[in-house]
């Protein structure tokens, strides 16, 4: 993964934004990881694993059969 110093980064945005579509591109502000600049496909492919996986998560959950007690005079302002 190729990194830019954000300075860099700013200076060159059209750049940035055209290697990004090769592959992530790091994001650094004093030398130290910020951000990761994605291309649309990739961040599309990664929220839609990321939906799958928690889609999936809740359909497997060991708790999708247990009977939880409701307690309707309580209230999320405690009164």
């Amino acid at each position: 993964m190729r990194s830019w110093q954000a300075a860099d980064a700013k200076q060159n945005f059209g750049r940035l934004v055209d290697a990004a579509q090769e592959g992530p591109q790091m994001l650094l502000r004093h030398s130290e990881p910020v951000g990761v600049v994605l291309s649309m496909e990739h961040y599309e492919r990664l929220k839609a694993q990321a939906d799958a996986e928690f889609a999936n998560f809740l359909l497997t959950s060991p708790l999708d059969e247990t009977d939880f007690d409701r307690n309707v005079g309580m209230s999320l302002s405690g009164g």
